[in-house]
């Protein structure tokens, strides 16, 4: 390397700048092919410490540093006397060149000399890439105890500044940094144990500040600190709960701080180490929704209680319940409701976490919680009513004594009650089970002529208490055909065969009648998706499709109606077919007489059975191209499309990488381009390197336009992103501006190939012309994506200028805008790389 420095000697020293930095230049792509001894780089080292003054050259000279400093043991004094001396301002060095120098001190065990230099080198960095690695720099001061403390107050007030955080990581994609990793850094940083003293105190400050996103990233450093730092006092513990307290006082709050804080409090009370805050925490927050829970402070403490549940050993459903009791009074319409949601929400994490909470309550505790739900069930108001009701179905399996009672009650309620109030008592029913079925069973009659609503919805409740309800209904609804099924109703079938709590072969039967009913030839059915639904969900649940399937032949299919039909493709689709059937059905695919036969197909449904039965075997089946010219007569006349038959064997010959396939693909790819993309969709294709190619080559052989319009706008970006190369690419920039294509998605795409980017393709994107300003900023970020190759690129520094200038004079001032906020960014970083 001294030889090439010697080689170089005249240009490096050259009055020319654009010599002077060509020669950096050169000599750094030297260095990349080359290993240097410590010797030489040593004395290298000085030399290049005296070019950091050329500012032409800087970027390349802060690199060659950073590359000979890796095989030194220690700093080169000369750096850190130029740093002390403000020989050099590192601040005042580009991005670029300032990170090179921060990786530098990176390299070494940290010294105070060393401390000091960087603490002068980082000073007002504002760049995030830059700032995680000042942030590291930090941290590495921090790590060295002596050296850290005697620079405490200087590193604090460095960090101080960037806390919180506030960085928007998708705002610039050149950035590829995360924010949760600067924010890992600084809290390690901050809250280190040289720090953090004065770090809690600008914690507390924080947290009750009236700035929402510093409220935040306070908590999450609290969490940070209970998880990472052991230092910590319980004194100091308790102080930042006394700012949490305050916090919670605030009347306007961000929903996310609203959320943050019943985690960060537990997270707290996780900790063993801090059982007496704990204790303190639960006892403000049972007091807090005594007194005052239809407030933000009774959902804060509250939800900070439900996540308590978690903890195998918590126990907090007795003192809600004795809160419940002693509180509930229905004159606050408010915090009746609250207090009621209390206990259902309570009862809700119980189950979640297969905790016993009953077993917290003694029998007085029990009965006066029933005694108490009582004045809710008579309530006047809706939302007490139903709350209470809830509330009620959650716990009555506990008052099995009290069950005729309240029933009772309920059934003498229900007809003046409103419908949702209606609903609820049913839904109670459907839980719970009924003990009076005549009585219920006289109300269903009483609907069925006179509220037809409230006897659709009874549905589930019926089939849960009445034991032939379910083929009665079934047989009603397939049979009627003025009958309206409803989404509702299948639902409730559906959730009646899958209730475990009923006996699998009772549930099967119930499944067999219905499915018989369904598939008797002699029935009159009409078509429906949702009893297709139900169809689909009972194959799955139960064995019972086989003898269905092993009757269906091409025969049996010819003779049946497009209504009786519509329900045999479920079972094509999802279920194994018999030989027979699919050997008739390509039997008659090679006919070519088939028009000309005795047998008249006017269904169309019969079509679809052949198609989803061929779509399903196609990987199977080894089938042989027909004409494509019998494939369009044959099928056209019958209301199918005349393709599509077709495309099931293209599919099924290009799985296996035929090459025969692709001939045909390309033959039939001028008059029906959309065939191309319904073959590259799809997903089980083995070669697909062997298809990128083929679909290229048809591609450049056809109406790139309107290939191009399917490609972009149809198929999904994985596979463009399998298919990409520089040609394609290329294609699509070329017919940028066909109105059919959405710009975005093609950005998009572009903006995802970057890296294939060449000063052709540049100069095409220079030609495109666009109205929307999100395409603008799109193809903005394009070009800026090119910055290294920029600063040495005179043509396409031009091509950006010229890009951008047709912008200056757009009627929108946005668009304005955007054009000369680009154009003085290329200018400044062009005249860098100069």
């Amino acid at each position: 390397m001294l030889n090439i420095l010697k080689q170089l000697q005249n240009e490096m020293t050259s009055k020319d700048d654009q010599i002077r930095a060509k020669a950096t230049h050169n000599f750094r792509e030297q260095l990349e092919l080359i290993n240097v001894n410590q010797e030489e780089s040593t004395f290298l080292i000085e030399f290049f410490l005296h070019k950091l003054n050329d500012p032409q050259s800087l970027l390349d000279t802060t690199y060659i540093l950073l590359k000979l400093s890796k095989s030194q043991k220690n700093i080169h004094p000369q750096l850190i006397k130029m740093i002390q001396n403000k020989q050099i301002i590192i601040p005042s060095f580009s991005r670029e060149a300032r990170i090179n120098l921060y990786q530098i001190f990176l390299i070494y065990p940290i010294t105070f000399e060393i401390a000091s230099a960087i603490l002068q080198s980082i000073i007002g960095e504002k760049d995030p890439r830059n700032i995680l690695v000042a942030f590291q720099l930090c941290d590495a001061i921090l790590q060295e105890n002596k050296v850290g403390i005697q620079y405490k107050r200087e590193i604090f007030e460095f960090l101080d500044c960037y806390y919180p955080i506030e960085f928007n990581e998708k705002a610039d994609p050149r950035f590829q940094i995360k924010k949760v990793e600067i924010e890992d850094i600084l809290n390690k940083c901050l809250f280190s144990e040289v720090l953090l003293d004065d770090s809690i105190l600008l914690l507390q400050d924080k947290i009750v500040s009236a700035y929402d996103r510093a409220q935040g990233s306070a908590l999450k450093s609290v969490m940070w600190i209970i998880k990472n730092q052991n230092k910590i006092t319980v004194l100091q513990i308790e102080e930042i709960f006394e700012s949490i307290q305050k916090l919670t006082d605030q009347v306007i709050m961000d929903d996310d701080v609203v959320l943050l804080i019943p985690i960060t409090l537990k997270e707290i009370c996780n900790h063993e180490k801090y059982s007496k805050v704990k204790a303190k925490i639960k006892k403000i927050s049972m007091k807090t929704i005594e007194e005052i829970p239809a407030t933000q402070q009774g959902f804060i403490y509250f939800n900070f209680l439900k996540l308590l549940i978690q903890n195998n050993d918590e126990m907090i459903f007795k003192d809600i319940i004795q809160i419940f009791n002693k509180k509930f009074d229905t004159k606050n319409i408010n915090v009746t409701q609250k207090r009621l949601e209390n206990v259902i929400y309570t009862i809700e994490e119980y189950k979640k976490y297969n905790k016993d909470y009953i077993s917290e309550l003694d029998n007085n505790l029990k009965l006066k919680l029933y005694d108490t739900l009582q004045q809710g069930i008579n309530h006047k108001v809706q939302n007490v009513f139903i709350l209470t009701l809830k509330c009620l179905t959650d716990i009555m399996k506990y008052y099995s004594n009290q069950l005729s009672n309240l029933e009772s009650i309920l059934f003498n309620q229900i007809n003046i009650r409103e419908l949702i109030e209606q609903q609820c008592i049913l839904d109670y029913f459907s839980k719970i089970g009924i003990v009076d079925i005549k009585q219920y069973q006289q109300l269903l009659t009483l609907w069925e002529k006179n509220n037809k609503l409230l006897y659709d919805y009874s549905l589930t409740c019926s089939l849960y208490n009445i034991q032939d309800h379910f083929s009665q209904f079934t047989s009603n609804i397939i049979s009627n055909q003025n009958y309206q099924i409803k989404q509702e109703q299948i639902s409730a079938l559906k959730s009646y065969l899958d209730n475990h709590l009923i006996l699998q072969s009772q549930r099967q039967d119930q499944a067999q009648l219905l499915i018989n009913q369904i598939y008797n030839p002699l029935s009159k059915n009409i078509k429906n998706k949702l009893i297709k639904q139900l169809i689909r969900f009972i194959f799955q649940q139960f064995p019972i499709c086989q003898k269905i399937i092993q009757q269906m032949t091409l025969e049996f299919i010819l003779n049946l109606e497009d209504e009786q039909l519509y329900y045999y493709i479920p079972l094509i689709m999802d279920q194994e077919l018999n030989e027979n059937l699919v050997q008739s059905i390509l039997e008659i695919i090679y006919k070519q007489e088939f028009i000309q036969t005795n047998i008249q197909i006017n269904k169309k449904y019969v079509y679809k059975v052949i198609y989803s039965c061929l779509s399903k075997y196609q990987k199977e089946l080894n089938l042989e191209f027909p004409q494509i010219s019998i494939m369009e007569i044959q099928y056209n006349d019958y209301k199918l499309n005349q393709m599509k038959l077709f495309l099931v064997l293209l599919k099924q010959q290009i799985l296996i990488n035929n090459v025969k396939a692709i001939e045909k693909l390309k033959e039939i790819s001028q008059s029906h381009p959309q065939i191309i993309c319904e073959v590259i969709k799809h997903k089980d294709i083995q070669n697909k390197a062997f298809l990128q190619k083929s679909i290229v080559e048809i591609i450049k052989q056809i109406n790139h336009k309107q290939t191009i319009n399917y490609l972009i706008n149809q198929i999904d970006e994985e596979f463009i992103n399998d298919l990409v190369n520089l040609e394609l690419l290329q294609l699509i920039i070329e017919h940028f501006n066909d109105k059919k294509i959405d710009q975005l998605k093609q950005l998009n795409l572009i903006v995802n190939w970057c890296k294939l980017l060449n000063l052709k393709v540049i100069a095409q994107l220079a030609k495109i012309e666009t109205n929307d300003i999100k395409v603008l900023y799109t193809l903005i970020n394009i070009v800026m994506n090119n910055f290294e190759e920029a600063k040495y690129n005179l043509d396409l520094y031009n091509i950006g200028i010229n890009l951008f200038k047709r912008y200056l004079n757009y009627h929108k001032r946005i668009v304005r805008q955007a054009a000369q906020e680009a154009i003085n960014e290329w200018y400044i970083v062009f005249y860098k790389g100069l």
